[in-house]
This record gives C-alpha cells, structure tokens and sequence, in this order.
C-alpha cells in the first residue's frame, strides 16, 4: 500500500507541477484507452478512473462539458446515466494523432518536400487552418509558404477535405538541388522549428519517466497503478509530439534526444499493457457492462504488444 501511495502522490505532483488539466487528460484517455474498448464510456466510470490522480467529480463534469462545447465529445443519456464518445471530428484528429504516437519507427525520408500556398482560404478560417498545419509539424519558411519534409500528403489531404479548403490550396511537391541548400535548409529547420526549446521537453520527460523507472518495479505494479502510470506516460508524450514537426533523421541535431524518449515510452508502454487492461476492463463502463476487450489494431502499436 505504501509504495502505491509513492507512485501516486508522485504523479500526483507532476500533474500540479506541469499544469496538466483535467481536460486535456480526459481527451488523452478517450485516444489512448476509450477509442480501443468499445468508443462509449459512463461518466460515473470517468469520475471514479480520474480521482486516483488528484481530479475530484466536479472536474471531471466540467471537463467533459467542455469538451461537449467545442465538439469534441458527443453524449447519450439513457435514464440518469451520461455516456460519452468521440465526436467524428474528435475521432479523425484523433486517428491522425495516433499515427504518429503509436508509430514503431519513422518512414525513411526520399528528400522531398511538401509546400503548401493558401491562395484563397476565408478569413474566418485561417486560424483553423493554420493551426492544424502547424500541428502536423508545418511551418513558414518564408512569407505565405508553409513546408514540411515530407512526400505523405495524408494527414494534410484529410485536413483539406474537412475544412472544405480542397479549391482555396495550392500543395507543391519539391527537393533541393545542391549541398548550400541543404545547409541554408538545416538553419532555417533549428530556427523555424525552436529544435531547442524541442529538445528540453523531451529531456524533461526523459529525466521524469527515467528516475520513476529506477525507483518503482512496473512489472509488479497492481491493475490500477498500471492504468495511471499508463495514462500519464501517454500524456506527456503526446502534448511533445503535438509540438513536435517529425522532422527526418537528416534535418535533426546529432544524437537527437527525441529518439531516446521515443524508446523510453515504447518499454514503459508495453510494460503497462497488461495491467492497464486488467484495470480498464474490469473497473469501467459502458451502457452494456464492463468495458470490452481492447480492438485489435490496439495491438499493432509501437511496434507490436503482446
């Protein structure tokens, strides 16, 4: 008991130190856990998973509400009970999110670059816009042009799709021609991107979830312990990689530091699989009982787990 009470004062304080908001870990527990059980999940279920943390019932009702509010959640109510899920715009974000938290290893880079001109996008969408752009790692490099390197247009074509801006964009493919390109390249990158200030949020983690490990035995970890450390763990990796641009091996500092923390999460995470499951399935509802198994594609990410 008392090493359990360690664990979660421990994380208990880190959400404090951090500013970490029951709003966002909720949206973190609908990606990393609700969307693979089933998709619904009773609110009694949430309140009762979010106290361990320091979260009391009012924050949680909050929280969810204001998810409600900017379309992120949809509820049914059946009698006195509330069930919550993704919305669909929720839930493509989020599938596009997943792509590259749960990625074993980045695809290697064939040098091409994608450029995107917004020619005609409405003025009471450009913030949108550029918001998304810049959370799939976009970035001006000089006035009215936003580039990334990268030949997948996935992510950018669905972001075109949905906000109806497909005849407002103009998307160009492109390389570099010579070796003084690439170098202007790589100082453009450290600047455009704040690779600095990058790569102390990833030591921060890397110091964080090291020092746990060497202190706390997760293998020996109960049911519940596990699905905290879990939801934590995937929180904090996520609110890097929301920053992060996913730039390619060829444009990052030597011995980036962001491979490191990608490896620490991948043995953590895989580590708390089985008694984050226990946990999740035994402990949480939906309308028709405990929660299911998780989906199969759960199973696919980082690389694999068992």
């Amino acid at each position: 008991m008392q090493k359990f009470k360690n664990l979660q004062n421990t994380l208990i304080e880190h959400i404090k130190d951090n500013n970490i908001s029951c709003t966002s870990i909720t949206s973190t527990l609908f990606g990393d856990l609700v969307s693979q059980h089933g998709n619904w999940i009773w609110l009694g279920s949430l309140i009762e998973a979010m106290a361990p943390l320091g979260f009391n019932e009012r924050s949680v009702r909050t929280s969810v509400y204001r998810l409600v509010q900017s379309n992120w959640l949809e509820v049914n109510k059946i009698g006195r009970k509330s069930y919550y899920c993704y919305t669909e715009t929720a839930r493509r974000h989020s599938e596009r999110v997943a792509r590259r938290i749960y990625i074993d290893e980045p695809p290697e880079w064939d040098g091409s670059w994608l450029l995107v001109l917004p020619v005609s996008v409405p003025e009471e969408q450009r913030d949108e816009f550029k918001k998304s752009l810049i959370w799939q790692g976009f970035n001006t490099l000089t006035n009215g042009f936003y580039a990334h390197p990268t030949s997948d247009r996935r992510s950018l074509d669905e972001t075109l799709v949905e906000q109806k801006l497909t005849k407002d964009v103009v998307v160009f493919s492109a390389t570099l021609e010579d070796l003084h390109s690439k170098d202007v390249i790589k100082g453009l990158v450290n600047e455009k991107w704040n690779m600095t200030e990058l790569e102390g949020f990833y030591q921060n983690f890397l110091e964080f979830y090291r020092s746990l490990h060497s202190t706390i035995d997760i293998e020996a970890l109960s049911p519940e312990e596990g699905f905290m450390l879990r939801s934590i763990l995937i929180h904090d990796y996520r609110r890097i990689q929301l920053r992060d641009p996913d730039l390619p091996d060829e444009l990052l500092p030597n011995g980036w530091v962001g491979y490191e923390a990608r490896d620490l999460l991948k043995r953590l995470y895989k580590m708390l699989v089985k008694p984050s499951l226990r946990y999740t399935e035994e402990n949480l509802y939906n309308a028709h009982g405990t929660l299911p198994s998780a989906a199969s594609k759960f199973f696919n990410r980082l690389g694999g787990l068992k």
